[in-house]
């Protein structure tokens, strides 16, 4: 998730974190939809799974919170670089926060992530 600007083609390799360039890396490959799968995202405050993500905090890390709102992004059956189909990736990432305080949580399905990286050298 990248914020202010695109972030190029994403097929070079980079050192991460990158200090001048504000993002999230819930999955740091270089995921391709070219030929295969789908991003997207979307923000609710579905008071359901609001308390569903708070009571994964909680669960995690012993802090309560009153949620306000959620930023869910889910990479369905993503390929690899460059136009891979043959093996696909589907995870989420999930920013929450109460307006004080800020979350990022990272799912990944059993059997989903079927690629580590580019080339899918599974």
């Amino acid at each position: 998730l990248s914020f202010n600007q695109p972030w190029g083609c994403g097929c070079e390799a980079t050192q991460f974190p990158i200090p001048t360039y504000p993002l999230v890396a819930a999955y740091q490959a270089n995921v391709d939809t070219r030929a295969t799968g789908s991003v997207w995202y979307r923000i609710t405050q579905n008071a359901t799974l609001l308390a569903k993500t708070a009571n994964n905090i909680h669960s995690l890390t012993g802090t309560s919170v009153s949620l306000q709102w959620l930023f869910i992004a889910t990479w369905d059956h993503v390929g690899y670089y460059s136009r891979g189909t043959n093996k696909t990736n589907t995870f989420q990432a999930v920013l929450a926060t109460d307006n004080i305080r800020s979350y990022a949580i990272f799912l990944y399905a059993d059997g989903l992530i079927q690629w580590p990286s580019s080339g899918a050298q599974v």
